[in-house]
């Protein structure tokens, strides 16, 4: 006869925070709350667009965004859609209007004749570094009175943190 003994075996527990860790965290999530709100409210978007004297919305922005952060590079449509986490018809759309405007132009993919690539055109790039430039100043005015140590401080930490939430989305998502 033979005898089995399993053992019982729990999930890993995570690692109980000390109280003073957990309620920095709770700090850290409302502070979290405050900037994606504020960053996110419409007429923000508006003053920043004004400031920078250019006449989009927000996904026009983010579209031409994403081209210029990735160095210019053409995009298929489908591919900008996956990008931008939309279906492909919107971008279609905002990419007509885009061209309109003169941002963005289509160039034959030398891949498949049947498709076009899409890409910033000097105009675009013009708009999309003029609504960077803007942010940079709404940080600079947000930011100021602050001393270098805390700056290159807060810097430092912001770009680990974002740096950590790019990580866990990628691994979350597969982008």
């Amino acid at each position: 006869m033979i005898t089995c003994v399993l053992k019982a075996t729990t999930p890993a527990k995570r690692p109980r925070r000390p109280p003073s860790t957990t309620a920095v965290i709770a700090q850290v999530q409302s502070s979290l709350q405050i900037v994606s709100q504020s960053a996110n409210q419409p007429r923000v978007h508006e003053e920043l667009l004004r400031a920078a004297g250019v006449r989009l919305d927000r996904a026009g922005v983010a579209l031409l965004y994403k081209l210029r952060r990735h160095g210019d590079t053409p995009f298929r449509i489908t591919s900008l859609a996956a990008l931008l986490g939309v279906d492909a018809p919107t971008v279609t759309r905002k990419v007509q209007q885009l061209e309109r405007l003169g941002y963005v132009a289509r160039e034959p993919d030398p891949d498949d004749g049947r498709a076009s690539l899409i890409c910033l055109t000097a105009s675009g790039r013009d708009a999309v570094d003029r609504v960077l430039a803007a942010h940079r100043d709404r940080l600079s005015r947000l930011l100021e009175g602050w001393d270098d140590d805390d700056l290159r401080t807060f810097g430092a930490l912001l770009e680990r943190f974002a740096e950590s939430l790019r990580t866990d989305t990628e691994a979350m998502y597969g982008d």
